[in-house]
């Protein structure tokens, strides 16, 4: 059965021509595809392809000629191996508590600009023999539960499926992530972090939302968000994204174990040396892995350079981790002070954290193991501790 959208005319052709549709999270999934193994006997498999939405409530054409396929090799009825579905590249990819194991690439000269006409083309190849040799037909009409979303998403997440990195996500679906501190670095942090699919997001600060946080805020930025609080702020601009995301207008410290009880991984972006360390060493002794941030911009002939750093502590570089990260009070006219319009240099900062974050998930590849980055602004080097 179909979940929620506004019945585009070509999905509603198939459920008129009886074929058993389910959308599972964003992909559409064609139920009981007959057909025949090599020895000629009836099975039934699943096709699945990335859906496509324009809006939450539309469907677009689709975004390639490709399909996912849960069946063997399909065969015609002299067990030969039907040719026409490209290389069937085997694949490892679960939509829906079904494992597709195939990749199914054939495309006609037209293309296919409806989703009625994808699946219609790759039934019609993978069921033909079946129904000829057996009176079968894949159009049975069946109406199969589809389980409720538990998505942290308030949209259909159409980008994982059009990029293929669900089975990648799932590295990252049960982290409850505290991003301690809502300004330059931290706000691009959280602006990341929304976009992943974690569980729960809880993010942290006490400050006000004024005229020079607006240069270096992601998106939109409206009068009506200055003289607010952060946390109001952001939350105004999110959570209509996403479900379990909360914001707490808190100045975080010693103390504030409780917290962080639920919490699996954390992002310190304070600049205040004094309650850096104090919340740098609450969540190294509850055992919780974190990355903190920071960067060092000084003026040199008329131009500023520096060093962009991101410090991961787990409980095995935590004792490193906490001799290289500043604890001292800034006060005073540094040029970070002087120059805090520096929007690109926080996004960067923010974007080094976020990287190391889903390096230690196994999202991205770690082969250096660094537990400190460092990116040179002046030499345009990238360097890592070990």
């Amino acid at each position: 059965m179909l979940s929620e959208l506004e019945s585009p005319d070509d999905l509603g052709q198939l459920v008129e021509r009886k074929y058993s549709l389910s959308i599972f999270d964003a992909y559409i999934v064609v139920n009981d595809v007959y057909y025949l193994d090599s020895a000629g006997q009836l099975q039934k498999g699943k096709l699945a392809a990335p859906l496509n939405q324009p809006t939450p409530k539309t469907v677009g054409q689709p975004s390639n000629h490709q399909m996912y396929w849960s069946g063997s090799q399909p065969h015609y009825n002299d067990g030969t191996a039907i040719p026409s579905l490209g290389s069937c590249d085997v694949i490892n990819i679960e939509i829906g508590g079904t494992t597709y194991i195939r990749h199914l690439s054939n495309k006609p000269p037209e293309g296919f600009p409806a989703y009625n006409l994808l699946i219609e083309h790759y039934v019609a190849l993978i069921s033909g023999p079946a129904e000829e040799k057996y009176g079968v037909t894949s159009r049975t009409g069946a109406r199969y539960a589809v389980p409720a979303e538990d998505s942290p998403f308030k949209v259909r997440d159409s980008f994982s499926a059009r990029a293929e990195l669900t089975e990648l996500n799932k590295l990252l679906i049960n982290d409850h992530i505290a991003i301690i501190g809502l300004g330059g670095t931290g706000s691009f942090i959280l602006d990341f972090i929304v976009k992943t699919p974690v569980r729960a997001i809880d993010a942290y600060d006490f400050d006000i939302f004024e005229v020079h946080n607006g240069f270096r805020s992601p998106g939109e930025v409206t009068s009506d968000d200055f003289g607010q609080r952060k946390a109001d702020v952001y939350r105004h601009k999110f959570e209509s994204f996403r479900h379990r995301i909360s914001f707490h207008t808190k100045r975080i410290g010693a103390g504030d174990d409780a917290l962080f009880a639920n919490t699996t991984f954390a992002f310190v972006c304070i600049d205040d040396g004094e309650s850096r360390k104090e919340i740098c060493e609450m969540l190294t002794r509850l055992g919780v892995t974190f990355i903190d941030v920071g960067m060092g911009i000084e003026e040199e002939a008329g131009a500023l350079d520096g060093l962009i750093r991101s410090t991961l502590f787990t409980p095995e570089t935590a004792e490193a981790a906490i001799k290289e990260v500043p604890f001292d009070r800034q006060e005073g006219d540094n040029a970070y002070r002087k120059y805090v319009q520096i929007a690109e240099l926080n996004a960067l900062n923010a974007a080094l954290a976020v990287i190391g974050y889903k390096q230690f998930r196994g999202f991205y590849t770690d082969d250096a193991k660094y537990y400190q980055n460092f990116i040179s602004l002046g030499s345009s080097n990238w360097i890592g501790e070990s």
